[in-house]
């Protein structure tokens, strides 16, 4: 039975109003006349008409409390019969057997290692945002500068005296256009015939410095027409890598930064252009379980960012958490109390036996990652949630260096903390770029 506070996305504590409008934002997407799911539009139905009712909310809160606590039971009464009897004699005592390796209980939540591991304390202090804003800008412009004066005394020199002298000084102001910002030069009408202008002055500009031409050239044309040509290539270099950055800049820009920390949405793709699957209703609440356990660790790690249906090619990974140089691709199961490890294989197991997970999707996509955005360091994480929430007895075999770890809901957020704390307050902002606008389309 699916948890109707889960469905509308909202904490137990929601107002009406906060309840509403999480109605009417999800009924928005799933309405299937907008192209969404009909099993999850019921869902979201069946959820309003409980919740929004005060009445009905609070009969269905006492039933969520009858379901998570553990039933207590009242000794019965009754009278004492009138007549007496010689009591049972007493069974001898059993021996107490030993504990089975492979059976575990409701209260046994953790491993003592996961117990005594401690909860890292949130980092607190400015991000470092790599590369910087406006990078090259400040050299680029200098040398653009340093450019335009060196092509007015060019035309100076030589003078206007021919039709030829007009060309070329045509082409000399044309040259500007192709040391220019790409993002620059791109409004300039004509920019791509001024480029093929400029750049066909300075191959004949280049001939001239050469004893063997016949230009006419004075020594002092010839220094400035050298120095006009290694400026002409320095400042294309420097102007390249600012226009890169600039889009940089655009794209991830300083709100994103540094206080932006969510993409996408639980249970959806990153990117929607019909290559991703269909995610069933069951599916979806169950990312979104994930979800509020991955909202902890943002919390604690400023500069970390949150990515939902992040997508290499083809193959979707349902979260990707990024901080710093250090990458943490997570998916989920639901599944009964128990042991969980991964074998040599690498699939998983329950108590020894195996289980179908999305381990080898997960393996895969932690593969792809690693070649993609090396030497980023890149994980997997298989997060194995109780069926219901805060239902104990899940425990799972920690692995230090293994590509997967499995981990139990109840310490998940505190292991994944402590995996990526070390990187620190550090945004990576290529790497950024490159997990949300270009490896979906790799």
């Amino acid at each position: 039975m699916s948890d109707h506070y889960e469905v509308l996305n909202v904490e137990r504590t929601a107002t009406t109003a906060e309840i509403k409008s999480a109605y009417r934002r999800l009924v928005r997407q799933v309405h299937p006349d907008q192209g969404g799911n009909a099993a999850l539009f019921r869902l979201v139905q069946e959820a309003w008409t409980t919740l929004g009712d005060p009445a009905k909310r609070a009969a269905y809160d006492r039933t969520l409390d009858a379901r998570t606590s553990a039933p207590t039971y009242e000794k019965p009464t009754y009278e004492e019969p009138t007549f007496t009897r010689q009591p049972d004699p007493e069974p001898e005592p059993r021996p107490t057997p030993e504990p089975d390796p492979f059976t575990w209980t409701q209260t046994q939540t953790q491993t003592s290692a996961q117990a005594s591991q401690p909860v890292p304390e949130p980092l607190s202090g400015g991000i470092d945002v790599v590369p910087a804003f406006g990078r090259w800008r400040l050299p680029a412009l200098l040398l653009l500068a340093v450019l335009t004066v060196l092509d007015i005394a060019i035309i100076a020199i030589g003078g206007l005296d021919g039709v030829s002298d007009i060309i070329f000084a045509v082409g000399t102001v044309a040259m500007i256009v192709v040391a220019m910002p790409p993002h620059w030069s791109r409004r300039i009408p004509l920019h791509r015939l001024l480029k093929a202008f400029g750049i066909v002055t300075a191959l004949l500009y280049f001939l001239v410095p050469f004893p063997f031409s016949k230009s006419g050239a004075t020594a002092l044309q010839r220094v400035v027409i050298i120095a006009l040509l290694i400026g002409l290539v320095l400042t294309r270099v420097l102007t390249g890598r600012w226009s890169k950055v600039h889009k940089l800049d655009r794209t991830i820009d300083a709100t994103a930064a540094y206080d932006f920390n969510l993409w996408g949405r639980p249970g959806e793709p990153l990117v929607d252009d019909g290559r991703t699957a269909w995610i069933a209703p069951a599916d979806v609440l169950r990312h979104r379980r994930t979800a509020r356990l991955l909202d902890a660790v943002v919390s604690a790690l400023p500069a970390s960012k949150l990515v939902h249906g992040a997508r290499i090619g083809d193959m979707a990974v349902s979260h990707l958490l990024l901080n710093g140089h250090r990458v943490a691709l997570i998916s989920s199961v639901v599944g009964p109390p128990g042991h969980y490890a991964l074998d040599v294989y690498g699939a998983l197991q329950l108590n020894g036996v195996p289980l179908d997970s999305p381990v080898s999707g997960l393996d895969a996509a932690v593969a792809a990652w690693r070649k993609r955005l090396d030497p980023v360091e890149v994980r997997g994480f298989l997060i194995v949630h109780p069926p219901v929430d805060g239902q104990g007895g899940i425990t799972a075999a920690l692995g230090s260096e293994a590509a997967i770890t499995c981990l139990p809901a109840q310490t998940a957020a505190s292991q994944l903390q402590a995996w990526l704390q070390p990187e620190g307050l550090l945004l990576d902002r290529l790497t950024l770029y490159d997990i949300l606008h270009r490896a979906p389309y790799a």
